[in-house]
């Protein structure tokens, strides 16, 4: 690896030499980048590494890009257009089009070929639906100082993500694009100094859902040495089957039929206004509320746009098989706030018993009483009148984002993979996107919540944008920072996130990790309540796909004409690891409102 000094000269001499030390020769030609404001790193964006995916290729696989650059010279320097968005929370600016595959890369100021830095590849988040390599947020600059870092734009929502085989659209295009990508970093990453021997594929939320699914696949080693899953790593992945119900309606409600034999040329017709306008109209919960992620409410109710099981791009469940590369699974101990907050965000006082029910039926259908009985609303009584927060807040951390990621470690430890574990409880001093609130108060009241993290794996303690124009991270935070930047890094050059007494590897046994507060600290991650939910997972996913779609348990509380099956729960208060936590926003919530 390049030595700090080294770098340091190589780029003196680049600046009194000229600019080669921006241009990078590859396949397609030579690639012009520039130098980024305030740090000895270039920056390469907008590189295409497929063909287009618009006419023909619209609902296809991509094409690799084959084409030599327009006189030999990629002048790479300004943003990659978004992909179409079906929702701008996570965009801040940027136009969209369909020609989106592009990928953006920061090298540190004088890495050559031979430099063999370790490489960290992205893929954002945003519900498979939302986000864009050209974000602010996942500006590389600031952490790139002894790595390459990548961030590819793949097709987000039904372009992405659509799959009715026996209609003629395979899906997982997204996946395709990003395993494209992959392969185009393998055969040019050398030429911007990178190792493609030393690859960390990191992906937060959808993007770690989809990192999860690509490292289950058997040419995973063959792309990358390790990944690393913020908030997602872990989930179960529908089958075609189970998707069928969603994704059936929505052709039909674009007008095409599924039985004519075009149906790909009818959906190749289709603006992608009225595609998005009716994945919106779609997505909206028949009985109003919110869900968390569970088979039933992804396929059934509300639907998802996430990798399927197809027997092809994705041979099995990526959950069953587990990761083959050494990984890192970790959530946010508060991330289901994010989403209840959003939602109720005017009327968090006023959630109902009645709601929650609502909740519990859409979320887990016939499995509601099983799941209300270990997470009675009278448990919540003490935070009233917020307990509807507390009780969906819980419920949604722990089904969604906590116990996905045990379920991902044991499936490593079962293979003898090695993982670790980390548990993200800081409150972010700062907001990181606009659609955070910027008061400090109303800030706290999320807590360590989904996307909380970002920042911190990206640097961005100092260089990022304020939505709010004046606030600052800590000196904890910078340092918070500093472990997570090397340990990404070390994940991408060792194989490893640290020594083994700063973060040992996680085992059935110890469930040792570290937990992230205003300083990071090695201990047992308190996994108790996971039994409950491997259970209560399992049992949904022997429910059928359309049966699921109009299961509704009449009410959480009430009767059924059938008694659900009841797995073993690890006791009625095993939801009380989030205790700590749920009473400290308990406190905020008092103080904001009044």
């Amino acid at each position: 690896m390049l030595s700090h000094y080294n770098l340091k000269l190589v780029a003196l001499l680049s600046a009194i030499g000229g600019v080669w030390a921006k241009m990078v020769t590859t396949t397609n030609g030579t690639i012009n980048g520039s130098t980024c404001d305030g740090y000895d790193v270039d920056y390469f964006l907008a590189i295409p590494y497929a063909e287009p995916p618009v006419g023909d290729l619209r609902f296809a696989a991509p094409e690799p890009y084959s084409k030599t650059y327009d006189g030999g010279v990629l002048n790479a320097t300004s943003p990659a257009p978004n992909c179409p968005q079906v929702d701008t929370s996570f965009i801040e600016t940027g136009a969209a089009s369909e020609d989106c595959l592009f990928i953006d890369i920061w090298a540190p100021t004088g890495a050559v070929k031979g430099s063999n830095l370790p490489v960290k590849v992205w893929l954002f988040g945003g519900s498979n639906t939302a986000g864009s390599i050209s974000d602010a947020l996942y500006d590389g600059c600031p952490s790139a100082k002894d790595s390459i870092v990548v961030s590819i734009n793949y097709r987000l929502g039904p372009l992405g993500f659509l799959a009715y085989p026996d209609a003629g659209i395979e899906g997982n295009f997204a996946v395709r694009d990003q395993l494209l990508a992959l392969s185009w970093i393998q055969e040019e990453i050398a030429s911007f100094g990178g190792d493609p021997d030393k690859v960390l594929l990191f992906g937060q939320s959808a993007g770690a859902i989809d990192a999860f699914a690509l490292a289950s696949l058997p040419q995973a080693p063959s792309f990358f040495r390790a990944v690393a899953m913020q908030s997602g790593g872990g989930r179960d992945s529908p089958n075609v089957e189970w998707t069928k119900p969603f994704y059936s309606k929505f052709i039909r409600s674009l007008g095409c039929s599924l039985d004519s034999g075009d149906t790909v040329d009818c959906l190749r017709k289709v603006s992608v206004t009225d595609m998005n306008n009716t994945v919106i109209e779609q997505d909206e919960v028949p009985s109003g509320g919110i869900s968390a992620s569970t088979i039933i409410s992804n396929n059934g109710v509300g639907g998802a746009w996430i990798p399927v099981v197809d027997g092809k791009v994705i041979p099995e469940n990526p959950a069953k098989v587990g990761v083959r590369v050494p990984a890192i699974f970790g959530s946010a101990t508060m991330d289901g706030s994010f989403f209840v907050l959003s939602y109720y965000r005017t009327s968090v006082m006023n959630i109902t018993e009645a709601d929650y029910d609502k909740f519990l039926s859409v979320s887990f259908g016939p499995l509601a009483i099983t799941v209300n009985k270990t997470y009675p609303w009278s448990a919540f009584e003490e935070f009233s009148p917020f307990q509807g927060f507390a009780a969906m807040t819980t419920i949604y951390t722990e089904n969604s984002f906590k116990c996905p990621a045990y379920r991902g470690l044991k499936a490593a430890a079962s293979k003898g993979i090695d993982a670790w574990a980390y548990s993200f409880n800081h409150t972010d001093s700062c907001p990181w996107f606009t659609s955070i609130p910027s008061e400090p108060e109303e800030l706290k009241v999320f807590g360590p919540t989904h996307t909380s993290d970002i920042p911190f794996v990206f640097a961005q303690t100092k260089n990022l944008p304020r939505p709010n124009g004046s606030c600052n991270f800590t000196v904890a935070e910078d340092a918070i920072s500093n472990f997570m930047v090397s340990a990404w890094t070390s994940m991408a050059e060792n194989g490893r996130p640290a020594n083994n007494s700063m973060w040992p590897a996680w085992t059935p046994t110890s469930n040792e990790g570290i937990t992230i507060t205003d300083a990071v600290s090695t201990g047992p991650l308190n996994m108790t309540v996971c039994e409950f939910w491997d259970n209560i997972i399992d049992e949904l996913s022997k429910i059928d796909a359309n049966a699921a779609a109009n299961v509704s348990a009449s009410n959480a509380t009430g009767s059924q004409t059938s008694t659900p099956t009841e797995p073993a729960t690890s006791g009625s208060n095993s939801f009380w690891t989030s205790k700590g936590s749920i009473a400290y926003l308990f406190v905020l919530l008092v103080g904001f409102l009044n």
